[in-house]
């Protein structure tokens, strides 16, 4: 009677050998909704009659049986995260894009936050050309001259050689200011806000300085920024709002401690840091060999166009289901 329980017993796993056969020839992929269902089924009660065969001795054949499936199942069952390319590839393809998406309010937040001071300075400068040092400091006039006599006349006042040390140096510049915008969120959003604040007031100044230099300038000046900027700009209020996020986690915890929301907003802000990185490095190499380029102004700004329209496309529609 037992000997008739045990092969109805192992005939009853015979299901599961079929699956497992199917996973090691294909993946666990090659498996439906219902049959991946079935398999974690079949492993549970696999693994309670290996537990009771262990506990009652009995044939060890059996045992041995039951051990050699459950050891493949196993395998399959309890993988370890994957590294490598495919968790890159699964992070810019599913994960950034999606946690853009959920906590695109406190990317909006620094958006405002940034443009409004931007808009501010530019008014300012454009109704008193003097108040450039006033709006950024002593100094702030010097700085805005050199760069609107780099767009007067259309020259390369980059040289080719010069290029790669100075997309490098940009890069580490801009890294540098969107880890500090996202890592003083931590005392409550204050500083980051500052920071985003500063950034727009240097970009309306900026704007405004060159737009009273007349069309031309304005027009060599935006072709220059634009190509890098739609993507330079971006992750900078990524990095802000991620700063944010942090700063209105120890403000408004909810159900949580602070500790606790911090720690919940850091993760998510941390992956949306990696991606700024990322995406600062495209801006870095995009603002050393092309925005300096002799290509017609033109050219540059349906580059730019482009650009954002793509970006925006992948940050919007990017890993969902």
């Amino acid at each position: 009677m037992l000997m008739i329980r045990q092969t109805e017993q192992q005939d009853s796993f015979e299901g599961l050998e079929q699956l497992l056969l199917r996973i090691e020839s294909h993946g666990l992929k090659s498996l439906t909704s219902d049959e991946l269902i079935d398999f974690g089924r079949l492993y549970r009660r696999l693994a309670s009659e290996l537990s009771s065969a262990q506990a009652l001795g009995i044939d060890e054949k059996r045992i041995e049986y039951l051990n050699q499936l459950a050891g493949r199942a196993y395998g399959h069952i309890y993988v370890a995260e994957s590294k490598g390319w495919p968790s890159v590839r699964r992070f810019f393809h599913r994960d950034f894009p999606r946690s853009f998406r959920k906590n695109l309010l406190f990317m909006l937040a620094a958006f405002v936050i940034m443009y409004g001071a931007a808009v501010f300075a530019y008014a300012v400068v454009n109704r008193d050309p003097g108040k450039v040092d006033v709006v950024l400091g002593p100094g702030a006039s010097a700085m805005i001259d050199q760069i609107a006599e780099r767009h007067t006349v259309r020259h390369n006042w980059m040289p080719q050689d010069e290029r790669p040390m100075m997309s490098s140096f940009i890069m580490v510049n801009n890294l540098k200011v969107a880890a500090l915008a996202f890592s003083v969120g931590v005392l409550g959003g204050i500083l980051t806000c500052a920071i985003l604040c500063y950034n727009g007031l240097m970009l309306g100044v900026i704007a405004g300085a060159v737009q009273l230099r007349g069309p031309q300038v304005a027009l060599g000046f935006w072709a220059f920024v634009a190509p890098h900027g739609v993507i330079e700009l971006t992750a900078i209020f990524i990095a802000g709002g991620a700063g944010l996020m942090l700063g209105w986690a120890l403000v408004n915890p909810g159900q949580y401690t602070r500790k606790t929301a911090l720690k919940l907003a850091g993760r998510e802000a941390f992956t949306l840091v990696l991606g700024v990185a990322a995406m600062l490095v495209v801006a870095g190499i995009i603002e050393g060999f092309f925005s300096p380029s002799m290509l017609p102004e033109e050219l540059k700004l349906t580059t730019a166009a482009l650009l954002g329209v793509s970006l925006y496309a992948y940050l919007l529609l990017a890993g969902r289901e």
